[in-house]
């Protein structure tokens, strides 16, 4: 058992004005204790997913996945090809990469 756990009861008797022996205050510490652990799982805390822990992990994987990207090796980063000729140009975005200028390797 901690000591700190028996010096918190210890303190919390005495303000309350309980008299109680060091044998009751270690059993109450004990109780307090075990409480103190298993507070997530009554709860809920330990199941139950945190939005913003999700949120963040989701936001790392896309950061991840948007620095392994490369330059579009088709319209060299650009996001566009551009075909003139004497008769017919054309402007439209990449196929490879649909206009972003950048792919996975």
């Amino acid at each position: 058992m901690s000591d700190y756990w028996h010096e918190c009861i210890a303190e919390a008797f005495d303000d309350a004005g309980i008299s109680a022996t060091e044998k009751q205050i270690a059993v109450v510490a004990g109780w307090v204790e075990g409480a103190h652990e298993n507070y997530g799982t009554a709860h809920g805390h330990d199941v139950i997913p945190n939005p913003m822990q999700l949120e963040a992990e989701r936001l790392e994987r896309e950061l991840k996945a948007e620095r392994e990207k490369i330059a579009c090796p088709v319209c060299k980063g650009r996001g566009r090809i551009i075909t003139q000729g004497p008769y017919h140009s054309s402007d439209s975005d990449c196929w490879k990469c649909n206009g972003e200028g950048r792919v996975k390797p």
